[in-house]
C-alpha cells in the first residue's frame, strides 16, 4: 500500500489490518520527509504514479482508494486468476 502520514483513509486502512499484519506489511510512505508546498514525493510513489492515497499495486494493477478486506481478496484471487 502506498499512503501518506496524513492520510485519515491510510490510517483507516492500517487500522483495518491490525497492527501485528502491518508490522510485516509492504507499506510505502510516500512522504517520508514530510510535507509542504513543493515536497516531491518518494520515488517509489513518483515512479508509480501514486497520486491519491491510499493506493494499492497488486502485479501491476493499480486500485485507489480505501478498500475492503473482501475487495482485495477479490483483486487479488482475480490477478491470481490470470496467472
Amino acid at each position: 500500500m502506498y499512503g501518506a502520514f496524513w492520510c485519515s483513509h491510510c490510517l483507516e486502512q492500517k487500522e483495518v489490518f491490525g497492527k501485528e499484519a502491518m508490522e510485516n506489511f509492504p507499506y510505502v510512505e510516500c512522504f517520508p520527509a514530510g510535507w509542504k508546498k513543493g515536497t516531491k514525493e518518494a520515488a517509489a510513489c513518483e515512479s508509480n504514479d501514486v497520486r491519491g492515497f491510499p493506493t494499492w499495486i497488486i502485479n501491476g494493477e493499480k486500485i485507489e482508494g480505501d478498500q475492503t478486506l473482501e475487495d482485495l481478496e477479490f483483486t487479488v484471487d482475480k490477478i491470481l486468476e490470470k496467472q
